[in-house]
């Protein structure tokens, strides 16, 4: 009897072990979210127009990037001389905020769209 209890409370601790150490992964679909479309430069509209806008400043570059497990994108220029505004969006075009005031709570950043002939030193 007292072996099947020790057994029993050995299971247990293990269990509560194995739940405790197992990461919770807050963005499951981290890879897949984003605005759950394939190409989101060509397939969201508001940024494909954002980035019509811009498609000849070899200056211009678009960013995808992840905050509070939600895809997001904003605007980015390396041109030394421009003075501009960057606003963070999530998937439906709405302004989260001002991209200074975020930048340190986005994670997973990666150009989305850039010039073919872009001026920026992106170290990729």
């Amino acid at each position: 009897m007292r072996r099947s209890f020790n057994f029993l409370r050995i299971a247990t601790l293990v269990i509560i072990f194995t739940l405790i150490s197992c990461d919770r992964d807050e963005n499951t679909d981290s890879d897949d979210n984003k605005c759950n479309v394939t190409n989101p430069a060509e397939e969201i509209a508001w940024l494909k127009e954002a980035i019509d806008n811009v498609k000849q400043d070899v200056y211009s570059y678009y960013v995808m990037a992840n905050y509070k497990g939600e895809t997001v994108f904003y605007y980015g220029n390396c041109n030394p001389a421009a003075n501009y505004s960057s606003i963070v969006q999530n998937c439906s075009g709405e302004n989260l905020g001002d991209t200074n005031d975020l930048y340190y709570e986005l994670t997973q950043i990666t150009i989305l769209w850039k010039h073919e002939e872009s001026k920026c030193n992106f170290q990729e």
